[in-house]
């Protein structure tokens, strides 16, 4: 499904994206966020409750097969990513909450993954194909030691850190460009005589990460603004992230199988999250104009410009 050197070259590439992620994390944001826990509790919820239990249910509904059934699940349990913070920036989200939930939910992926996988995958194991808990710690630590490097980085030289964290979230977005450039036109034949089921996984479980975030971020009384930032965290997974941990964590035959509805997640996840951003961009535009409106008017009638 992916060559040598195409494997090679996203092993780096998910390195330096990590690396950039640190770069966008302080310590700072922890603090910050624990000033505000509300949204910040909601966000971690959506992202290590929702999704999990999303894709697992999913998996189930469709019966289908053990590897990509414990490929969409690594999808689902990542945490956020820099590509989430760059939608937000477009959708006119909360950009201190995207970072604040990237900082928090990165931080916990080391506890939190290998618990989720442990107990969503159980029930795709088979004797040949099997989730060895111990490769992904390790997987998923040796991919967070560059987000603690870049995290040193910020505090050293902010002005350095900007750069590697702009350079990490374009390469997010590269890499993703380069496996549908790639990758897309030697197999899309493949893709085309998919099963449904795996198609429909794969783009269901980005938008009902959507929805859900939103609405339950709503529901629980958060302004619109940070439902948006809560939605876009909670539907957009850190796609490299799970690339590394397949790669890394399970042999070459085995990650080509597991590979392949992480590889179509993150193909449909830039298309949806494209025009999931247009529209919120376009509420908050209609929203910011009806509050300019409302300051303007108040402000006449407190000087008596204008009489009610």
């Amino acid at each position: 499904m992916i060559t040598p050197l195409e494997e090679s070259l996203l092993k780096v590439m998910i390195l330096v994206i990590m690396f950039g992620l640190g770069c966008s994390l302080s310590l700072k944001d922890f603090k910050v966020a624990m000033k505000t826990p509300k949204p910040v509790i909601v966000g971690f919820l959506s992202q290590y409750l929702i999704m999990p239990a999303l894709a697992y249910g999913m998996a189930k509904y469709f019966e289908m097969p053990n590897a990509w059934a414990i490929g969409i699940i690594i999808v689902a349990c990542c945490p956020s990513g820099t590509t989430s913070s760059l939608f937000n920036y477009f959708a006119k989200g909360d950009l201190a909450l995207s970072i604040s939930l990237s900082s928090i939910t990165t931080g916990a992926a080391l506890l939190a993954m290998p618990l989720l996988l442990a107990i969503y995958t159980g029930p795709f194991q088979a004797e040949n194909l099997q989730v060895d808990t111990g490769k992904v710690v390790l997987s998923l630590a040796a991919c967070l030691v560059p987000v603690a490097g870049g995290i040193f980085l910020r505090s050293r030289s902010e002005r350095w850190a900007k750069n590697m964290e702009e350079t990490g979230a374009a390469l997010g977005i590269i890499v993703i460009l380069f496996l549908i450039l790639s990758w897309l036109p030697r197999n899309f034949s493949q893709l085309l005589e998919s099963d449904p089921s795996i198609l429909f996984t794969s783009i269901g479980l980005g938008l009902g990460g959507f929805l859900f975030g939103y609405w339950v971020s709503r529901g629980l009384g958060m302004s619109k603004r940070c439902s948006r930032t809560v939605s876009l965290e909670t539907g957009i997974q850190n796609g490299p992230l799970a690339f590394a941990i397949i790669l890394l964590s399970f042999p070459e035959t085995q990650a080509n199988l597991i590979l392949w509805p992480a590889l179509l997640y993150s193909f449909f996840i830039v298309n949806t999250s494209t025009i999931v951003t247009y529209f919120m961009r376009r509420v908050a535009r209609k929203e910011w104009f009806h509050h300019e409106n409302d300051e303007v008017q108040a402000e006449l009638f407190t000087q008596g410009w204008l009489k009610p």
